[in-house]
């Protein structure tokens, strides 16, 4: 008991340390604009890892290069991991599967995580460490346009750095929540409360003893001031992030005035042609797709929470659009 009592007064003041920081970037104080210096510290045949800093705290990101990468500038793609676990060769292999297909990709190691230091605040001073991040690639051959492709809990960093920011191009929000207070009594229900506890520290306490450290970081709030478009990718049996809740962000986005397109497809990419369960029929009805340029819910209905070749054709196929008036030759 008293491990997590000092745990919980640990993640307390990260929380509000990183709440406050919230409000000061939405404020529009500094963080809004900064854009660090990438020091190159790593380079290998398309690769680098670039070292910057924020407020003192070194952060790293890996960044991929196409293959036998061209003189032009590229459009930029900024991957966020999901998990408190740092990059592996799961994420590595993605950003190179992206980075094959055109772009300038950075893989950013999370704070607390990897090489970079600081301390996990649950995505608050993720997101304007993201939001950085993808304005600097200017230095290292971006065009200055960018989308954000978030995995899991990567998707509400990305979400939230993608913010009132015009340059974004989209966002990619794959198999990511929408809810965390739910996805908190989901862990407790299916018999994981240490896991609860764990995130309760992090994001500064439970939502009864601390309802604003949730509200700041609601990626429903933060898709209301989301511009671009968003992609929402959906796996139908996740059993941690319901339908329903993918279901909430495009009701979000369409109070919002936005078109969302709802498709449903099979784990290989084809249209599905047969019947949802009941948690998953709040997608239908099934419009078949739009132009990417808009919104859309993609449920893959007998997908776990794991990305397949599909799915990630679907982001690059979002890509593809995103920065089709770019790049009108880009292969």
């Amino acid at each position: 008991m008293r491990r997590w009592t000092l745990i919980g007064l640990a993640g307390l003041g990260v929380g509000l340390l990183g709440w406050v920081a919230y409000f000061r970037d939405r404020n529009g104080a500094q963080d809004k604009e900064w854009v660090p210096n990438l020091r190159v510290v790593e380079r290998k045949d398309n690769f680098a890892m670039v070292r910057y800093e924020r407020e003192g705290v070194p952060l790293y990101a890996e960044i991929y290069y196409p293959p036998n990468r061209p003189r032009r500038k590229l459009p930029a793609v900024v991957l966020l991991p999901g998990g408190f676990v740092g990059v592996n060769a799961t994420q590595r292999a993605s950003a190179r599967r992206i980075a094959n297909a055109g772009y300038l990709v950075a893989l950013p190691h999370m704070r607390g995580q990897g090489k970079s230091g600081g301390f996990i605040d649950f995505g608050l001073s993720d997101a304007v460490d993201a939001r950085g991040l993808a304005r600097a690639l200017t230095q290292l051959s971006g065009r200055g346009e960018y989308a954000f492709v978030g995995i899991s809990f990567g998707a509400t960093i990305a979400i939230n750095s993608a913010r009132n920011d015009p340059k974004v191009r989209g966002v990619a929000y794959v198999m990511g929540p929408t809810d965390f207070i739910e996805q908190r009594q989901l862990l407790i229900n299916y018999g994981r409360p240490d896991r609860a506890e764990r995130r309760d520290a992090l994001i500064g306490g439970s939502p009864e003893d601390c309802p604003e450290c949730y509200e700041v970081r609601d990626p429903l709030r933060h898709a209301r001031e989301v511009d671009a478009p968003v992609l929402y990718i959906q796996a139908g049996e996740d059993v941690m992030i319901p339908v329903w809740q993918a279901c909430n962000m495009m009701k979000v986005r369409e109070e919002m005035g936005r078109r969302v397109y709802r498709v449903g497809l099979t784990d290989k990419g084809k249209l599905f042609r047969g019947k949802l369960k009941e948690r998953q029929s709040c997608v239908l009805p099934f419009t078949g797709w739009g132009d990417l340029k808009e919104d859309h819910l993609v449920l893959f209905p007998t997908l776990p929470h794991r990305t397949n070749d599909a799915v990630w054709q679907v982001v690059l196929n979002a890509l593809n659009r995103w920065f089709e008036d770019d790049e009108p030759n880009r292969s």
